[in-house]
């Protein structure tokens, strides 16, 4: 049997993929459609996945913990680039609002190390929330292709890993420079 998601030869009759790790048909923990609010629009797991593109077997398996019966419910994760780079993973992922909100917030002092572990236990539920409100607005507008729109709005930042390594870069540099001017300045006293 081929798994239809990572495209490896798995064992006749898995429930789940054990290079990928996604369920497998309707063993599926979303296999089901995920109802907004009062049913008014319907996500489903598809629309999602397309929506999500990369890694999107891992965000799947994580949001069907947030919808029981169709209800919303938060539930504890882990999400460790979250947790890492709060505000390039939040780029990556195209969730503007909450990178900017992030970004202020990691000025305040004392308050970045708690960002970092919050952005970590809630960023799979942030995303999950983002997914659906682009989906249904999306929906609403009702776009003639669904799947080519779903892509161009939904998907991956890819420029945000190349920022990401800048910043980390000038950090360094910004930081052996601070520190030889310090040395220097020890050096001369």
């Amino acid at each position: 049997m081929i798994c239809p998601y990572c495209k490896e030869t798995i064992q006749d009759g898995a429930i789940k993929c054990r290079y990928c790790a996604s369920f497998i048909g309707a063993a599926s923990p979303v296999a089901g459609d995920f109802s907004w609010v009062g049913g008014a629009t319907t996500v489903t797991p598809e629309e999602m996945r397309m929506f999500a593109g990369k890694n999107a077997n891992y965000y799947l398996r994580h949001f069907g913990t947030f919808s029981i019966a169709g209800v919303d419910r938060f539930a504890v994760t882990w999400n460790w680039p979250a947790a890492l780079f709060t505000f390039f993973w939040m780029l990556y992922r195209k969730m503007y609002l909450a990178a900017g909100i992030t970004f202020l917030l990691w000025w305040i002092p004392g308050f970045n190390i708690l960002l970092h572990i919050a952005a970590g236990v809630v960023g799979n539920y942030l995303y999950y929330q983002h997914v659906r409100a682009k989906i249904a607005d999306l929906k609403a507008a009702q776009p003639p292709d669904m799947a080519l729109a779903l892509r161009e709005i939904g998907g991956v930042h890819n420029w945000a890993i190349p920022g990401l390594l800048f910043f980390l870069l000038m950090t360094l540099l910004i930081g052996g420079l601070i520190v030889g001017i310090t040395s220097a300045a020890c050096n001369i006293s």
